[in-house]
């Protein structure tokens, strides 16, 4: 099972990788509508709805709508992406434990709808990091990668105490700190490699990393409320040894926008 998770992980950043710098914009665009089509058949799928193919159509179709507008607001985007994700910290922390236990008629287009502000601000800021800052986007993607591994990796030997049981029983405390390690260390790699050697600049990436990170583990955490509810444990089975598609993207719907968003607040968007 390893072997094919580390298999499978190695071939997608290799893809990712040639796409990022070496992809034009079209290209580029196809790959993110038919990856924003396959995580949004398996939202649906998670949504318990009778039209996941419906709305992956949608989710599919607007990014290249909104990005050929030419008038996006990229900065208000950014801060609507960061409240959107504490408010959804809140209400998955407030929750009570009787919305895990399936869907009400009412929840499910309601749960479905909400695929929007969740992936599509990560999908719309990536292809525009590809097409300004490809290293950027390289950069966030290894940073919320960091944190993955260093979660996975402090949980399985020294996790003890439960991070939300009643949401997510995998997640510890103890992987919790070890992902904001991994994302903190990549961030400051990050930040000397791309942006420069002065202290200013490394505790800045350092920060950048640590709240990336934070609220990457927040979008682990909203795709896990959605797979406890449908009683599924992996939102499908396109990637071996990983499971679905969201499975991989649930970090980076979160992580991207507020690493878009520090770029802003440490004016290194340009």
């Amino acid at each position: 099972m390893l072997r094919q998770r580390l298999i499978t992980a190695s071939l997608l950043f290799l893809l990712v990788l040639v796409l990022i710098f070496w992809a034009p914009f079209l290209v580029f665009l196809v790959f993110l509508m038919l990856l924003a089509f396959l995580a949004g058949q398996e939202w649906g799928h998670l949504s318990l709805i009778a039209w996941p193919n419906g709305l992956a159509l949608v989710l599919a179709a607007l990014p290249a709508m909104l990005i050929f507008s030419q008038h996006l607001p990229w900065y208000t985007l950014a801060q609507g992406s960061v409240i959107w994700w504490v408010l959804l910290a809140v209400l998955l922390m407030l929750m009570p434990p009787s919305l895990l236990r399936g869907a009400a008629a009412w929840q499910r287009p309601v749960s479905a709808m909400a695929v929007f502000p969740v992936l599509l601000p990560a999908l719309l800021f990536s292809l525009s990091l590809q097409q300004r800052a490809p290293q950027f986007l390289l950069w966030v993607i290894l940073v919320i990668s960091a944190d993955d591994v260093g979660a996975m990796t402090f949980g399985k030997i020294w996790g003890r105490h439960r991070l939300v049981p009643r949401i997510s029983p995998g997640k510890t405390w103890e992987g919790l700190l070890g992902g904001l390690l991994g994302s903190a260390i990549m961030g400051t790699l990050g930040a000397w490699i791309w942006v420069g050697a002065a202290t200013p600049i490394l505790l800045s990436g350092t920060f950048l990393g640590l709240i990336t990170g934070a609220f990457a583990i927040l979008g682990d955490l909203s795709e896990s409320f959605l797979k406890r509810r449908a009683d599924c444990k992996d939102s499908g089975q396109l990637l071996p040894g990983h499971g679905g598609l969201l499975d991989r993207l649930d970090s980076m719907s979160a992580g991207i926008p507020v690493f878009v968003a520090g770029l802003y607040y440490l004016d290194w968007w340009k």
